[in-house]
């Protein structure tokens, strides 16, 4: 019988102050650190969510069965690449799906926690600073996908209280939606002006 993975994911918006605050404290609890930063191609479908990203660690295809704005607990799949194939992989990925991808430089330091929970602490200039919060679980059955899933949804709403921070609302990403599509950023910083003041902590 097989098992598939899924992932529970929660995301908040941080103030430059909370990232900060946050930053401290995971890096006393974390049991692992590691700097993730990448770049990330999107590409935007109604009810699928299909990206590639290329860090110094990897290059991937990233897979969800469904969007951030469409509820939670979606199957996943990653499949690697050459990072040198990366002008294939995209024009590819271009042809087969009729759109070109957006683009986002994503600074990111992932935590672990001893409960299996993964923070990730990122900036880019759409977001701008914030958090993502999940946990990988899987299921065999229809029966044990429930339970599972809210077993991990408790673990990371309450890793969210622990850190103080306000987990994003539907309304919150119906908002953030408008505001993509206005062409409007959250982050005040350009990834070069990034790097020039918090840089050092991604490793720049």
């Amino acid at each position: 019988m097989s098992i598939t993975s899924y992932e529970y994911e929660e995301r908040a918006f941080l103030s430059e102050d909370d990232f900060l605050r946050v930053k401290k404290y995971l890096d006393r609890a974390a049991t692992k650190t590691e700097l993730d930063n990448k770049k990330s191609y999107f590409f935007v479908l109604p009810d699928r969510n299909l990206s590639v990203a290329v860090s110094k660690a990897k290059s991937v295809i990233k897979y969800k069965s469904g969007q951030i704005t469409k509820g939670n607990g979606f199957e996943e799949h990653e499949f690697p690449f050459d990072s040198t194939s990366l002008t294939d992989v995209i024009g590819l990925l271009s042809s087969l799906l009729e759109i070109e991808p957006q683009y986002s430089e994503q600074f990111r330091i992932n935590y672990y926690l001893d409960n299996k929970i993964e923070i990730a602490l990122k900036y880019t200039e759409t977001w701008g600073f914030h958090i993502e919060i999940e946990k990988v679980y899987q299921a065999k059955n229809e029966k044990d996908l429930e339970t599972s899933k809210k077993l991990a949804q408790k673990d990371v709403e309450n890793v969210a209280k622990l850190l103080d921070v306000k987990l994003i609302t539907s309304d919150d990403i119906e908002n953030f939606t408008k505001e993509c599509e206005a062409g409007i950023n959250r982050g005040k910083f350009s990834p070069d002006d990034f790097r020039t003041k918090h840089g050092f902590l991604f490793g720049f």
